[in-house]
């Protein structure tokens, strides 16, 4: 027992600086406590007015109030109300009711889809345990741990949760898993022996930290700090201060927006300017230049790109990929680089038996060969050393991987026995147990002696190789060696490496004297499909870069397995690498590096935004505590549905329900299949609405009477903003989607390239309006026929041009019944242009006139004539490149 300066004082300056580096005498001292009384009850009550509750303090959520307007914080969007506001103050209620309409159904989409958004300091607070086993005044008690306090005296044994951060005291065998908190896939050995000030985290073993747990052993510590002031409540904080990230999509939204203003001012400005010139009247040239500027804007734009973000939510969750936040469904699409997380993500977070290598030098791959016991003693042997020399345990009441119970390593010999046929249960009452040594961090060897059912005595021994092959007899020294370089082969892979003996006991020592069975090697492996999925990220033109707080060479050696550099070795750098590094430096060594081993949560946070910074787009999965930060800062956070710890789910944009890494890669096909719907609508109704202002301009400006009455205009606006664009936002994957590398994160949504192809398409479907606008004139002059004729011409070349947005380059004719929902979308156009035609109230209300055979054969060329047009342009784009 280490006992404490018995003079009691109420308080200290906590919190303690480095405790992990100072001996546990210091450390009682200074927290003014003695280890066999504790605090007492004045003590604790001062020391909680000092510090506070032993609780992570819980940010508010965004009000629901605040969560509604959010949906309105769009340029576009405001545009469009103002679009709304000028139609209502220049009459035109209908346009007016349709603009509201759209933004309402914008508005509820997208907040019923965020209901459930990010509180991730909440879930910190759920993470937190509930109850302390604790000495105060002499006494053994147990409390909330909400009401422990700096210097408190705790008392753990295997399976508790830490309570707070502590420095320890007293250990016996403790072993603590720490994963969620510093990514470390293997439990670590504790001792109360101080380290080094500057050790990481990680390599801090005279410290337990909250929200960890004990896998086996038992402890005694004294409270350093509580609540936000522990390594949890640091998380915590740098949670709260990471910044929301804007979306990519968000971003060229808001550019498009900022763009529509100058046009729609431009538009209006022109079209006044010139009926003014011409001797129109000056107020009714600028209600007509009002009228157009609203016409041009698309108002389904925001409404639309919900729904298509909404149904790609609704498709990735079929997918087990759950959206948390509506516009990050299309930002995996333009992911340049995925930050991953090892243990737990691209690793199972469970070690598992890889392989045995048996003392008669037999090398047994269990994945690689079927393999019998029966047929095997040796290996029998070594397998029921595994069984026996093990404080592990299955739970008869759980299933799956809930069934053992215990420190991973060990359970990891169980799983193994149990699978290669070994009735665990049955072995060990066999093999009574009478006497064992547990495992200690100073003998790293574990003994235990158990009765045989021939009523001899065996000895069984499980331990670190050097430590085992010093205690086993009959090796010579070219044996021992070829072992020995068996032991560092298999470590170098980054496999724990345990040693097995047995002895018959007839002297009564169990220290020496045994038989040498053989090494059992174990990982934590790489899950199931992460492999497959890495290497579609990189034929993606996406690179995955593990961050890990684990070991350099174990994460290494998974880098290896799961080639993240392809046949090369992985680049990999330790955290020292990256300490009083610039975000620059930083951002060139995480281009040319696969792994960044022992990294903390503000190291994973630098990277991200490091990276950032030099314009990529970065995905960072994760399921641990210690990955909640950059998970919050990067531009799609994407975490483990099923392992992953509630802080790390709520800080993310998408959970991951299966936990399969490679459901990001099916989550990324969807992102930009969602992209290349949202392009394709915003081709259509772009190209359609410039060719509908350029029609009325034109007609304006050479002297022709207008060709579309103000309604005719609103018909044909509700018309195609609705359908035909819902039709294309559903296309489904185009071919070869995952084979592209991930589009700029500078390109514009409106390219050059892209409003070349917007300006040259909408003066073709213009000229063709005119034309049959022009051929009605001159048939039946100026009115009512013509008016109708100039109405279906406009909507049969938006007919025709939503075939050709399908694709920039592939045929309209290839595939062309793979979307029905396009041919749905012109039935209900084509159906209702007629009820527009021959409907008496609509007939009367749009000033429509029946048309003749001459008529239709006319508006039937209006449809085939853009698709022709277009058709010649794809050809030749698809010659280039294939001479290319």
């Amino acid at each position: 027992m280490i006992a404490g300066d018995h003079t009691q004082t109420t308080q200290f300056a906590a919190p303690l600086q480095a405790p992990h580096a100072i001996a546990a005498e210091e450390v009682l001292r200074v927290t003014g406590v003695t280890p066999e009384l504790g605090l007492t009850t004045t003590e604790i009550e001062a020391r909680r007015e000092q510090y506070g509750a032993n609780t992570i303090l819980a940010t508010r959520p965004r009000a629901t109030w605040r969560l509604l307007l959010d949906q309105f914080a769009s340029l576009v969007v405001a545009l469009l109300a103002a679009a709304a506001i000028v139609a209502v103050i220049t009459g035109d209620l209908l346009d007016a009711a349709a603009i509201l309409m759209v933004l309402l159904i914008n508005a509820t989409v997208g907040f019923a889809t965020e209901w459930q958004a990010g509180r991730a300091l909440d879930a910190l607070r759920r993470q937190a345990v509930t109850t302390a086993r604790v000495r105060r005044e002499g006494h053994e008690l147990t409390i909330s741990a909400e009401d422990l306090v700096p210097g408190d005296i705790v008392i753990l044994n295997a399976g508790d949760r830490i309570p707070a951060d502590a420095r320890l005291l007293e250990v016996a065998s403790l072993r603590v898993e720490e994963s969620a908190l510093t990514g470390e896939s293997t439990t670590v050995t504790k001792s109360p022996l101080p380290v080094a000030p500057n050790a990481l985290l990680a390599e801090r073993t005279s410290m337990l930290y909250l929200g960890t747990a004990v896998a086996a052993g038992h402890a005694i510590a004294v409270v350093t700090t509580t609540g936000s002031n522990t390594e949890l409540g640091r998380i915590g904080r740098l949670v709260a201060e990471a910044p929301e990230e804007s979306t990519p999509l968000k971003r060229k939204l808001d550019e498009l927006g900022r763009r529509l203003v100058y046009l729609v001012i431009v538009i209006g400005a022109i079209v006044t300017l010139a009926g003014w010139l011409r001797g129109d009247d000056l107020w009714m040239m600028i209600e007509v230049g009002i009228s157009l500027a609203v016409a041009a804007i698309p108002e389904a734009l925001p409404a639309v790109t919900t729904l298509i973000l909404a149904l790609g939510v609704l498709r990735m969750a079929r997918q087990r990929a759950l959206v948390r936040q509506l516009a990050s469904v299309e930002t995996l699409g333009s992911t340049t680089i995925i930050c991953s997380d090892k243990t737990g993500t691209l690793t199972e977070n469970r070690m598992t038996v890889r392989e045995f290598y048996l003392a008669d030098g037999r090398k047994i791959e269990l994945h690689a060969q079927p393999i019998s016991l029966a047929d095997d003693d040796l290996l029998a042997r070594a397998v029921r050393v595994g069984v026996l020399c093990n404080e592990a345990a299955f739970n008869a009441v759980a299933e799956g991987e809930a069934r053992s119970v215990g420190d991973p390593t060990e359970t990891a010999l169980l799983i193994v026995a149990d699978a290669l046929g070994v009735d665990v249960a049955s072995e060990r009452s066999k093999f009574l147990k009478v006497d064992e040594r547990p495992f200690d961090a100073t003998t790293k060897q574990m003994i235990t002696v158990h009765h045989t059912p021939e009523g001899t005595t065996l000895a069984l021994l499980k331990g670190a190789p050097n430590v085992v092959l010093k205690a086993c007899i009959g090796i010579e020294d070219e044996a021992r060696e070829q072992l020995l370089r068996a032991n560092r082969e298999m470590a170098e892979r980054a496999l724990r490496v345990l040693a097995l003996a047995e002895k018959q006991i007839t002297d009564g020592d169990i220290e020496s004297g045994y038989t040498f069975l053989g090494f059992v090697g174990m990982i934590d492996p790489p899950r199931a499909g992460v492999g497959e999925a890495i290497r579609q990220a990189q034929e993606a033109g996406i690179r995955v870069v593990m961050l890990t707080g684990d070991q350099i060479h174990t994460a290494h050696a998974i880098a290896h397995e799961l080639r993240l550099r392809g046949d090369a070795p992985p680049h990999a750098h330790h955290a020292r690498d990256l300490e009083d590094a610039s975000h620059k430096v930083i951002a060139e060594l995480a281009e040319r590096t696969d792994v960044f081993a022992r990294v903390s949560p503000e190291d994973k946070l630098r990277i991200v935004e490091a990276l950032q910074q030099a314009g990529e787009i970065v995905a960072v999965t994760g399921d641990g505590v210690n990955d909640a930060p950059a998970l919050k800062r990067a531009d799609i956070g994407v975490a483990m549905g099923v392992r992953g710890t509630e802080v790390a789910k709520e800080a993310a944009d998408l959970v991951l329900a299966d936990d399969n890494f490679a459901t990001i890669l099916r989550a990324v096909e969807g992102g930009r299949t969602i992209y290349a719907n949202i392009i394709r609508f915003v081709h259509l109704m772009f190209s359609k609405n410039l060719a509908s202002v350029l029609a009325i301009f034109v007609a304006i400006l050479i002297g022709w009477p207008l060709p579309l009455l103000p309604l005719q205009i609103l018909w044909m606006n509700l018309l195609m903003d609705v359908f035909p664009a819902l039709a294309l936002a559903l296309e489904p994957t185009a071919p070869g989607i995952m084979q592209r590398p991930p589009r700029s994160p500078k390109e514009s949504l409106l390219s050059r390239p892209f409003l070349w192809l917007i300006s040259w398409q909408a003066i073709v479907l213009a000229a063709i309006i005119l034309t049959a606008y022009g051929w009605a004139l001159q048939q039946y002059g100026a009115g009512a026929h013509a008016r109708t004729i100039a109405l279906f011409a406009l909507v049969g070349v938006q007919i025709g041009h939503t075939f050709n947005c399908r694709s920039r380059v592939r045929s309209a004719f290839v595939g062309l019944f793979r979307n029905l929902f396009v041919w749905g979308a012109v039935i209900i156009v084509v159906s209702l242009q007629m009820l527009a035609l021959y409907h008496p109230f609509l007939a009367r209300v749009l000033d429509t006139v029946h048309l003749n055979a001459n008529d239709w054969w006319v508006i039937g060329g209006t449809v085939i004539l853009p698709i022709l047009i277009v058709e010649f342009t794809k050809l030749a784009i698809r010659h280039r490149r294939t001479e290319g």
